[in-house]
């Protein structure tokens, strides 16, 4: 900001100046004090120059931003960790098989998501650039860790029938009107694992780690964006009269799909 400097001592060696020639008419007087006149009305009207902050150095030579090369890096440490396992995947036990497909999705690729912009026709394919629809968020994170799906005919679908393209059914249950002590108490008997929930209008993942039980969503209340919640206190599961709750890391068809894409 500029600032202008403006005093009153100019006003004053004038006054006196005046004054000393008018009583006493000496020229020796105006030749004292008419320099100090100049010397403090220049240095009073002067503005002060404002100093410009110094460019930050940009490296020219970066053309991606860090959060895409970060994501980048994620989906190529899949890549990595499915061609490391492939060849001993069947000596793997099923619970083992789970673990690696459960880890490299919750770990990997969703961390990267949290916090990316809600919209309800949200498409990005970048986590943190633009926005996300609840179906989009659930296939661009299983196609990005490594699993084929059609990312954009499943996130048109409603809830349930993207489960049941994906899941078998037998790893599928259902629940109307039921608390959410009952639903809470069905995801711990399952057990570990990444499972994809489906609501009255709306679709996440829920993710249980053994100890703790999470959903995973892009949510449309509150905050607006990816969320990872507790499931026990999430409002948009408990307002949902229906869900459909499907095993997805248990199903051996993702998992025999997943290690061979």
């Amino acid at each position: 900001m500029r600032r202008e400097y403006r005093c009153q001592t100019p006003v004053v060696c004038l006054w006196i100046f005046f004054r000393i020639e008018s009583k006493y008419q000496l020229n020796k007087m105006k030749i004292i004090f008419f320099p100090l006149f100049i010397v403090a009305f220049i240095s009073c009207h002067t503005k002060e120059k404002p100093v410009k902050p110094k460019s930050p150095v940009s490296n020219t030579a970066t053309t991606v931003s860090p959060s895409s090369l970060n994501y980048d890096s994620c989906k190529k440490e899949i890549l990595s960790l499915k061609q490391k396992n492939k060849l001993n995947w069947s000596k793997l036990s099923k619970l083992q098989k789970e673990k690696l497909f459960t880890t490299a999705t919750t770990e990997t690729i969703i961390p990267g998501w949290i916090g990316t912009a809600w919209d309800f026709n949200g498409t990005t394919e970048i986590p943190q650039k633009g926005a996300i629809a609840c179906g989009y968020f659930v296939t661009t994170v299983l196609r990005d860790a490594g699993l084929p799906v059609a990312r954009v005919k499943l996130a048109q679908c409603a809830s349930e029938q993207l489960i049941t393209t994906l899941i078998q059914p037998k790893y599928i249950q259902r629940f109307s009107n039921t608390v959410m002590d009952v639903f809470i108490q069905s995801v711990q008997q399952q057990g570990y694992g990444l499972y994809i929930v489906g609501l009255d209008n709306h679709v996440g993942f829920i993710y249980n780690d053994g100890g703790e039980i999470y959903f995973i969503h892009s949510t449309f209340v509150g905050t607006r964006n990816v969320q990872k919640e507790k499931a026990a206190s999430s409002w948009v599961l408990s307002q949902s009269k229906y869900k459909v709750l499907g095993k997805l890391s248990a199903d051996e068809n993702v998992l025999q799909r997943w290690i061979g894409a």
